[in-house]
């Protein structure tokens, strides 16, 4: 199949197809409509008052430890990073790695469709001056973040999430069984290697369009690149699971500024599934859906509406103050290319 072959030497861009922007401007409308018809009726039903003197009452730190430990996963994602393109043979600096992640986050967060993925890999192939590793070391790391995200959502079922909230209970269903199936297919792909696929995933591939197939191309290439050295992939899927446990810490941790009493372990196995739907692209940055699902998750606990959209906003603080130290950074400049000062490729 053509398009499982050698790879390009950069990353191809697509044409534009005719309306394309037509129906970007479209998308971007309804979500923004949909943004604000979803906050408007999570906002109508929650004292507003009661929820403002919460924020005023909690304790002052409560606003500055979410941004630190979001501040610490994005070290850990430059570390893992880091890791990944060492495996390619490219090495790159630790702190400007981290400034290309945060700075990433600002992207994500300012941009309407977000896209602090393709910041991402965009950060990377400046600092590394190799767009190929870069662009592999970024998709191999997403891939190995949903181990420990379907390992944690695979735990919110074993605890009950379907008693607690079915829509909590069928999210983490359905994207365990899709995550599963990411992994499954990419392990196939990769342990292919340079060597045709077996004909019934050919076939498959060939029935699907034309992005799923280049994405299963992407994949292969991106594995063959960064997956050669097993050791440091291990090292990348291990340091995949502290990213997601420093993100529920987060929650627990404002939790607890707001004084309800629930356990670290119920966090592990709530935040994991309200996460894939608060994620899903249908409002600007999951906005409503967040204070929606925070509403509705807490509430066994004895929090009212009020307190859970406090305990929401609290915990969007942390992306917020992540997202403005990125911002800085991408008004001071820097990070440009220094691949070849540290390192280079192999």
């Amino acid at each position: 199949m053509s398009s499982l072959r050698a790879p390009p030497s950069a990353p191809e861009v697509p044409a534009a197809l005719p309306g394309t922007p037509w129906r970007r401007w479209l998308w971007r409308l309804g979500r923004l409509a949909l943004t604000v018809a979803v906050l408007g009726l999570v906002l109508a039903q929650i004292d507003l008052r009661t929820a403002h003197d919460h924020l005023v009452d909690a304790p002052r730190w409560v606003f500055v430890v979410p941004t630190l430990l979001l501040v610490c996963n994005s070290a850990l994602h430059a570390l893992r990073l880091r890791v990944l393109l060492a495996a390619a043979g490219v090495q790159v600096p630790f702190l400007p790695t981290v400034g290309a992640m945060l700075r990433a986050s600002f992207v994500g967060l300012v941009l309407p469709t977000g896209g602090s993925e393709v910041a991402k890999a965009g950060f990377l192939v400046r600092l590394s001056g190799a767009p190929e590793q870069a662009v592999a070391a970024v998709l191999v790391g997403r891939l190995l973040e949903l181990v420990p995200w379907l390992t944690l959502l695979l735990w919110g079922l074993a605890w009950g999430l379907w008693a607690h909230d079915p829509l909590l209970g069928g999210a983490a269903t359905l994207f365990s069984v899709l995550f599963a199936a990411i992994l499954a297919l990419t392990l196939l792909l990769a342990r292919t290697g340079g060597r045709p696929l077996p004909a019934t995933l050919e076939c498959l591939l060939r029935r699907l369009p034309s992005r799923f197939t280049q994405a299963a191309g992407r994949v292969r290439r991106a594995f063959a690149q960064v997956g050669a050295d097993r050791t440091r992939l291990l090292q990348a899927a291990l340091l995949a699971l502290p990213f997601s446990l420093v993100n529920c810490l987060v929650v627990f941790v404002v939790l607890r500024a707001y004084g309800v009493q629930v356990g670290y372990s119920d966090v592990l196995a709530l935040i994991p599934a309200a996460d894939t739907v608060i994620s899903l692209p249908l409002t600007i940055g999951g906005v409503g859906v967040r204070e929606g699902v925070f509403v509705r998750a807490l509430a066994p606990w004895g929090a009212t509406q009020a307190l859970a959209l406090s305990v929401a906003l609290t915990r969007w603080t942390g992306e917020l103050g992540r997202a403005f130290l990125g911002g800085l950074l991408v008004l001071i400049g820097g990070g440009g290319r220094s691949g070849e000062r540290h390192g280079g490729t192999r």
